[in-house]
């Protein structure tokens, strides 16, 4: 025995040696330098001129960084992504594959984590697609990549990404707001939702959520809604938008896409037509605005939206708060605006509402805004399951004005109220009504009140 322990030490200090060296070799070679070397090689197979040719192979390996001030990051996935740029490399394979479709965002400007997520300064490939503890925005699958437009693009319509549009639309008419708070409005009965897209949770997890809360999350108190595995998917996007990051003051000033159809709804809500006609349909206050992008010129517009009496003394066109996105909007709009958009405004147009009519209207609007719909439905139905409350579901709403007064309502609406149980010994109901005197002003509280006296139905008498 006392023989063989020289030899048995001699060995595993030999493999130590080894190991040592190999992780040595390693540190020093690592598979992004492998990486360019095979993309040397594709540049230099179609390079005829054999002085070139060499040179090509001879490059030095080098790490490829991308400084992104506006976003207090950097990028190095060019490092390995080195024909993004190229378009020779269309058909190349990955990881030198040319990039279609990136349009105004070039690398150098916008980077590639901020749309595809995963660790920018990292250079080994799982830790750079962020597969690493803690690292809270991995790389995101490819049928999910367009969820991050929304990052930057937080208003209008983002072209090519309907997703966005349809998710925020849903958010808002569906009642989320009544459970969770998004950006410091809403409800506290779920989570926070503000920095949902960053939570590492997976975009498929959200989705199976969506059409079905209980199975996913075990005892969640949110309701099926039955939505469509378009309208979950279209949901999952907006939930992946919303990581609440800083981006910077070059990226916020491009949160609006300056499309035609943008234009068109703010042509709505500031009731252009009221003053101005296309091709002689609206009123007759201002200007024909059919062809207007012919008569002047889009600097001309714009200034025209800024500083209106400026730029044509006398006028009376109020000055608007508009940014310079929004400006270009409709601008963009009234470049291809004819009689009859401007017919199909003015049929879309509601009555003259009187105040007490008005006052319902903001009402109904603050209903589905701020998530009471959620829980009480679109037309107060209620109906939603709520284990372990008086009659196992949230009442409906088109009597309640035979239980309450208005003013008991408007408390209630203002302090919040937990509803009675069925069975104390069991949990309390996991949907109640949490206090809004922090999120709605009294104006507000009393508008929705007199929304849900417009609608009251008396019961039935003998």
């Amino acid at each position: 025995m006392e023989r063989r322990t020289p030899q048995v030490f001699f060995v595993l200090s030999l493999l130590a040696l080894v190991l040592i060296l190999a992780a040595a070799w390693q540190a020093n070679t690592p598979y992004w330098k492998v990486y360019q070397r095979d993309f040397h090689k594709l540049e230099a197979q179609g390079e005829p001129n054999s002085l070139t040719k060499a040179a090509v192979l001879a490059s030095p390996p080098v790490i490829h960084q991308v400084l992104l001030t506006g976003l207090q990051r950097v990028d190095r996935c060019t490092t390995c992504h080195l024909g993004v740029e190229d378009p020779t490399m269309k058909n190349a394979p990955q990881p030198f594959r040319f990039h279609p479709g990136l349009g105004p965002h070039i690398p150098s400007k916008f980077g590639c984590t901020i749309c595809h997520g995963g660790q920018g300064l990292a250079t080994e490939k799982s830790d750079a697609h962020g597969n690493v503890m803690f690292w809270q925005t991995p790389l995101l699958a490819k049928d999910y990549i367009r969820a991050s437009c929304g990052r930057c693009h937080k208003e209008g319509d983002v072209p090519g990404v309907p997703e966005l549009t349809e998710g925020r639309h849903l958010f808002e008419t569906q009642g989320c707001r009544g459970c969770h708070k998004l950006n410091g409005v809403g409800g506290s009965i779920g989570p926070d939702l503000t920095t949902e897209g960053a939570s590492h949770r997976a975009p498929e997890w959200l989705e199976r959520h969506f059409l079905t809360p209980n199975a996913v999350s075990a005892g969640s108190a949110m309701p099926n809604f039955h939505f469509t595995k378009e309208q979950a998917r279209a949901l999952t996007y907006y939930m992946l938008s919303l990581t609440s990051e800083d981006m910077g003051s070059y990226y916020s000033s491009v949160r609006l896409i300056p499309s035609a159809g943008h234009g068109r709804q703010l042509f709505i809500e500031k009731n252009c037509i009221a003053c101005h006609n296309v091709g002689g349909v609206g009123a007759k206050t201002g200007p024909d605005l059919l062809g207007v992008t012919k008569r002047h010129s889009p600097g001309w517009l714009d200034e025209q939206l800024v500083n209106p009496s400026l730029v044509y003394p006398g006028s009376t066109m109020p000055v608007y708060d508009l940014e310079t996105n929004a400006r270009k909007a409709l601008v963009n709009f009234m470049a291809t605006a004819t009689a009859e958009d401007a017919q199909a405004i003015l049929s879309q147009r509601s009555k003259t509402l009187t105040p007490e009519d008005a006052a319902i209207e903001a009402g109904r609007q603050n209903f589905a805004r701020f998530g009471c719909v959620g829980c009480h439905g679109l037309q107060l139905q209620g109906g939603v399951p709520n284990p372990n409350a008086q009659g196992g579901e949230v009442p409906s709403l088109l009597h309640a004005s035979d239980d309450y007064t208005k003013d008991e309502v408007i408390a209630i609406i203002r302090n919040g109220k937990v509803p009675p149980t069925e069975d104390r010994s069991k949990p309390a109901p996991p949907l109640y009504m949490p206090s809004w005197r922090s999120v709605l002003t009294e104006e507000d509280i009393n508008r929705v009140a007199d929304y849900l006296w417009s609608l009251q139905k008396k019961k039935d008498s003998w």
